[in-house]
């Protein structure tokens, strides 16, 4: 079960979000809060394991929380809600230890599998996030900028990349299966979160953008 604290100062997004996380059997909201004090009153009396932050409250700025609730419950996962999705955020919330970005407007659509990708340790970044912050990142030079490929190709877990450099290479989920060790079905989970984190349909999706974008070639 993976438990989930919310901390928005919205009433009615706060309803929205607990009848929408309680519908799934694997999830369960421990805890609201709307201010500074029950934020940290909650994850202090519930330590989830993942904590929903509302980086735009209007009483207090979301970025300010995320250091104390680090201290707090350290193992917790922290999954940020933004409007904007701007990549400012993105990147002063990880230099925070943030695990994942998620635009509010997608809220109803992609909460359930961001959850439950940060509470397995990995990291979640919506795919409309990643065009801006490509785009603005100034901190690195031209030369150690990563391209928007590979950026989103390293928000994929070590399991996820062999799996779709397998399928990209057409091999079946029998032969991935059988080289990692694996399961099929295994195999095919992790198929189905590459693809969902890559925003792809179908797998031609999957060789254009390893074979011909990122250069992946089988040796």
């Amino acid at each position: 079960m993976i438990t989930v604290g919310i901390v928005d100062d919205h009433i009615i997004l706060l309803s929205a979000l607990n009848v929408l996380l309680d519908s799934q059997d694997d999830i369960k909201v421990v805890g609201t809060a709307g201010d500074l004090l029950s934020a940290v009153e909650l994850i202090k009396s519930k330590t989830p394991n993942v904590i929903l932050l509302d980086i735009s409250m209007l009483e207090m700025n979301g970025f300010t929380l995320i250091p104390k609730f680090r201290k707090i419950s350290p193992e917790s996962k922290i999954l940020i809600m933004t409007i904007t999705g701007d990549s400012k955020h993105l990147q002063k919330g990880f230099e925070l230890g943030v695990s994942g970005f998620l635009v509010k407007k997608a809220v109803d659509y992609d909460l359930i599998y961001a959850i439950r990708t940060v509470a397995r340790g990995e990291k979640y970044i919506h795919p409309s996030i990643v065009e801006g912050y490509i785009g603005n990142n100034q901190s690195k030079t031209r030369k150690d900028k990563l391209s928007k490929e590979e950026f989103l190709w390293n928000s994929l877990s070590s399991r996820e990349q062999e799996v779709m450099t397998g399928v990209a290479h057409g091999f079946t989920n029998k032969e991935i299966a059988k080289k990692y060790s694996l399961g099929e079905k295994t195999v095919e989970t992790y198929r189905l979160r590459g693809m969902k984190k890559l925003s792809f349909k179908k797998k031609s999706d999957i060789v254009n953008f390893i074979i011909v974008k990122l250069k992946i070639l089988k040796k």
